[in-house]
């Protein structure tokens, strides 16, 4: 997002747009330079005669990623530092990662350190247990700091998400840059840099070393997935794993949430291959689509910048859209692949399977395929990020991230996530319109800071980061089912009235209730009136009935970790598991932490009890707690006399100390079930 603090609004400008200056205080102290389409950048940011000292990076703030904080006039003395300045619901943030990945490998053995500055836009993303999961959910392996109160920001004047910062092995400020494609530039800076300590003899003799974070991988076999789509009519659920790189083929669930194991597509390593289940790769799978006549699930690739299509009678994948590399083409209407598209998040096929829509979160738009033709365009959105109504090609919308048709066809709504709001494409008027959130009357004007947790009507009513829509029909007409995201909640709306209802949810529900992190995608299946969630952050799929409340989490027999791709008891604490099969049974799991270590209650805990003889999953819970035992029940006549049995118990614990290093913790016990009449069971491991 190209935007910046509350007093910046009306700041805007196109991501291949540099900005390089030297800034102290939000005054320039050095050359300010533009460089637009038509002018020549330079290969290198370029050294004022006096450069300012960089200003320390505070101490007192959260690092993540590393065991300690780490600081210019300390552990970075003699390195060049490039401070990243992002904000974690950011595309533009996003794009720049892959760029970030290269300058660190590229430069792996010289004393050169990026730093990750996270300067909140949100009140959610200023929460360090949502940037701690922004950090493991995009692979990020460089230390992070908490800018609290965008305190760095100020210092060093930042103006947009993402910008960067460049200090010298003297500590002084080389110079910054903003926005996306600033790779090669960036490259050149840091190698000049590094002669330039090499020859004033300041440079550091070697890296500095830091611990940085370690992932669990839940027990529930999923990582962070984005979406979800559900199909009673085709007994299938399909779970976008996007961490894990995959898409989940699952069953249909019974009425307890349980469903068993279909295809695992992808291979779990990230990449950009065609073929079968086994072969195919995918990039951080987001958004689907399910077209029935011609059998193909339609899946948004957003990390390749693609559109690719599942066979569901072969499970065999191919591209039908996009080149694995990212564009900025805001106006298409060239064969679908050879198009470059920019982080696809969501796809809809048309009702009458014509049009198959795409929310091209990187350009701000919604864009389409002929399916006729296969050939790809542009029809919403000028590609300028703001909440501005009108004509479909002059609306500016802000990184849609969530499609869902209306029953009759007349109109596509989609969650435009830095918005805030819920918006719709109308094909009768050929316009966008705001059902929810804040609008603007002209470009000069910024939107997008308007954000909320408040039920009621519009205009007052409000959300916060929105990532997911689904239509839910009802005898009134349509309601809309929202991921609030950012809120952590599943809000109902009347598209007519234009009125906000929470259903369920909030980060810390109460006993009983539905406690979500991040839902980040929702779907609804009509013919059982059961809505499906993608409750990211907690690694898990929820089967949620808004008439009711009632909520089943989502078990599916035989799925393993993007790792291990099947159930097995590698390394499991052998233990005999001595319960009366015919009664409900608790087990109790307690883990041995090193002096001084706590489970990290910021990140989910997940046990699964599985079989190891038919592969079904037995019971499942996920929970957040600072605290062991945690306690899981096998139901009465789910397992027999001789069964073989795996517990799994995934966690994250820290150690003591403000700025201690979160490790993971996967421990499991296998055990053959000897009958007796003991209805609760000890388990007992350490974790090293």
């Amino acid at each position: 997002m190209m935007g910046g603090t509350v007093g910046m609004r009306g700041f805007l400008r196109f991501s291949h747009v540099v900005i390089l200056l030297v800034l102290i205080g939000g005054l320039v102290v050095g050359g300010v330079y533009w460089f637009g389409a038509s002018m020549k950048a330079p290969k290198e940011i370029t050294e004022p005669v006096l450069n300012p000292m960089a200003p320390e990076l505070e101490p007192s703030l959260g690092w993540l990623n590393t065991d300690r904080p780490l600081l210019l006039g300390g552990d970075l003395k003699g390195h060049v530092v490039l401070l990243d300045f992002w904000t974690l619901g950011c595309i533009n943030c996003i794009h720049v990662l892959p760029d970030l990945e290269y300058l660190e490998e590229k430069y792996s053995d010289q004393p050169f350190v990026v730093i990750g500055v996270h300067s909140a836009k949100f009140t959610n993303e200023a929460d360090r247990e949502s940037i701690r999961n922004a950090v493991h959910r995009y692979g990020i392996r460089h230390p992070v700091v908490i800018d609290d109160g965008s305190q760095i920001w100020n210092q060093y004047g930042i103006r947009s998400w993402p910008g960067f910062v460049l200090i010298g092995s003297d500590g002084r400020v080389i110079g910054s840059a903003g926005g996306e494609g600033q790779r090669k530039l960036l490259d050149n800076s840091i190698e000049r840099a590094l002669e330039r300590g090499q020859e004033r003899g300041d440079l550091a003799a070697e890296r500095v070393q830091y611990d940085p974070d370690s992932w669990v991988e839940p027990a529930t076999g999923l990582t962070f997935p984005g979406k979800v789509l559900a199909s009673s009519a085709l007994d299938r659920v399909f779970i976008a794993d996007s961490s894990g790189n995959r898409v989940i083929v699952a069953t249909f669930p019974d009425q307890d949430g349980r469903s068993s194991l279909v295809q695992v597509v992808g291979t779990g390593e990230p990449g950009f291959v065609d073929g079968s289940a086994t072969e195919a790769q995918l990039h951080m799978p987001q958004g689907m689509s399910l077209d029935l006549p011609r059998n193909v699930l339609y899946i948004a690739d957003t990390e390749n910048h693609a559109v690719r299509a599942l066979d569901l009678s072969t499970f065999d994948l191919k591209t039908i859209a996009g080149t694995g590399e990212q564009g900025y083409d805001r106006i298409g209407g060239t064969p679908a692949t050879q198009q470059k598209l920019s982080s696809p998040w969501a796809v809809a096929i048309s009702p009458a399977g014509d049009e198959l829509y795409i929310a091209m979160a990187g350009t701000h738009q919604i864009w389409s395929i002929k399916m006729k033709n296969q050939f790809a365009r542009a029809v919403a959105g000028s590609g300028y990020e703001n909440v501005l109504d009108g004509p479909f090609r002059e609306a500016a919308l802000a990184q849609p991230s969530g499609l869902s048709f209306s029953s009759d066809g007349s109109r596509l709504y989609f969650a435009d996530s830095e918005s805030s709001s819920i918006r719709a494409m109308d094909f009768e008027s050929r316009r966008v319109e705001t059902v929810i959130g804040h609008t603007v009357e002209n470009l000069q004007e910024n939107g997008l800071f308007e954000f909320g947790d408040v039920d009621g009507e519009y205009p007052q009513a409000r959300l916060q980061h929105p990532l997911g829509v689904a239509v839910m029909p009802t005898e009134d007409g349509d309601r809309l089912l929202v991921g609030d995201t950012y809120n952590h909640k599943i809000k109902e709306i009347d598209p007519e009235t234009r009125r906000v209802l929470t259903l369920a949810g909030g980060r810390r529900a109460g006993p009983g209730e539905l406690s979500l992190d991040e839902p980040g995608g929702i779907f609804f299946d009509a013919p059982t009136g059961l809505a499906f969630v993608a409750d990211t952050n907690n690694n898990r799929v929820v089967v949620f009935d808004p008439q009711s409340g009632a909520f089943h989490e989502l078990k599916i027999d035989g799925l393993g970790s993007a790792g291990a791709l099947v159930v097995q008891a590698d390394g499991a604490v052998e233990t005999p598991l001595s319960l009366d099969p015919e009664s409900d049974t608790e087990l109790k799991l307690n883990v041995v932490l090193p002096a001084g270590g706590h489970p990290n209650p910021e990140a989910p805990m997940t046990v699964r009890v599985s079989s190891l003889d038919s592969g079904k999953v037995l019971s499942q819970r996920t929970m957040r707690t600072d605290s062991l035992p945690v306690s899981v029940t096998i139901p009465a006549g789910s397992v027999r006399a001789g069964e073989r049995v795996l517990v799994e118990l995934s966690f994250a614990w820290c150690e003591s100390g403000d700025f201690g290093v979160c490790r993971p913790a996967n421990v499991s016990w296998a055990g053959q079930v000897e009958p007796g009449d003991g209805t609760e069971v000890e388990l007992h491991a350490s974790a090293e």
